[in-house]
């Protein structure tokens, strides 16, 4: 990734924004958004610790700069939310430099002994349950719109995203169904993927195959494409369960703070589908053996992400 320190004519903070431009030249991790996001974070990081710890290598931070520098945002005013991700990048840039020193402590444990509150995410709710995906699909069919059933199916099977789903070929199924393993290349940041199929997805999948028997998407109707308007009909998916869900959701589905204002009930969303998947996929693994931090390290590569930490917000709080 292409990034050059701009000097500043401090010795010791040049020395560490060097180290940074390293690291970041070697980066290729999480999409594009994401780098920007931490690079920035990192450089705020690197000024403040080289003017109040005159740190000279980026090898020696340790919990005490973490813990200065969240307090020291904190006092600044800045959101609990705003500084976690902070320390994420902060984190990012470590795990990524040379011959560390010291470890880092458990971003979990390092935040709530911090103070740092936990962010409001929307885990208790926003996954479907088994029998809204199956009433929502009912309600689909039998208001003559089958190609909703089948992206609310692809996507609950798959953990894909609503327009990496509107996109997918017949020949990207093909290759899925032969190797067990669905390669995604249209995806958030430009950053291919592989996602292992399920019984449930393979079938699925198997199914599109024998009804769609020409090359080219399989999930969007041919009118939208020809019109270019893949993306309407990707709203029309959403303004579809959008006009229906409060006849479909459970009604004590639990209040959350994910885009809601306080003790308002949360909602069905397209998205919410890929928390479904998430959770499945987590569960699964942990019933072949793999280590609760490994398996949620699977799922954020399955649904896209580069963290593990990022699949709790998919989990819902539980981690069995």
């Amino acid at each position: 990734m292409k990034f050059t320190w701009q000097k500043t004519d401090h010795g010791s903070l040049d020395n560490l924004g060097q180290q940074m431009q390293k690291i970041v030249r070697n980066m290729n991790e999480n999409r594009m958004e994401t780098r920007w996001r931490y690079i920035e974070a990192e450089k705020r990081f690197i000024h403040y610790v080289s003017k109040e710890f005159h740190v000279k290598k980026l090898s020696n931070i340790q919990d005490k700069h973490l813990k200065a520098y969240a307090d020291y945002k904190k006092a600044a005013g800045c959101s609990d939310k705003y500084i976690k991700t902070d320390l994420a990048a902060i984190r990012f840039f470590h795990n990524h430099t040379p011959d560390t020193k010291y470890e880092l402590t458990d971003s979990r444990k390092f935040n709530q002994k911090s103070g740092l509150a936990a962010t409001p995410d929307g885990r208790a709710d926003r996954a479907w349950s088994e029998r809204e995906i199956d009433d929502m699909k009912d309600r689909a069919i039998e208001l003559g719109r089958p190609e909703v059933a089948r992206i609310i199916e692809v996507i609950k099977a798959t953990g894909m995203r609503l327009d990496e789903a509107c996109t997918l070929k017949r020949s990207d199924i093909e290759r899925a169904i032969e190797t067990g393993k669905l390669h995604l290349e249209n995806t958030k940041g430009g950053v291919p993927r592989d996602v292992p199929l399920t019984d449930r997805a393979s079938n699925f999948l198997q199914m599109q195959l024998d009804r769609v028997r020409s090359e080219g998407y399989v999930f969007t109707p041919k009118a939208y494409v020809e019109a270019h308007k893949i993306h309407s009909f990707e709203r029309s998916i959403q303004d579809f369960i959008y006009n229906h869900r409060d006849a479909i959701q459970d009604p004590d589905r639990s209040a959350t703070g994910h885009n809601l204002r306080t003790s308002e009930k949360g909602a069905l969303t397209i998205h919410g589908l890929r928390h479904s998947y998430g959770r499945a996929a987590y569960l699964q693994l942990r019933e072949q053996g793999i280590e609760r931090e490994q398996a949620r390290l699977e799922v954020s590569r399955m649904l896209g992400h580069g963290r593990d930490s990022v699949t709790y917000i998919y989990l819902g709080g539980s981690d069995a």
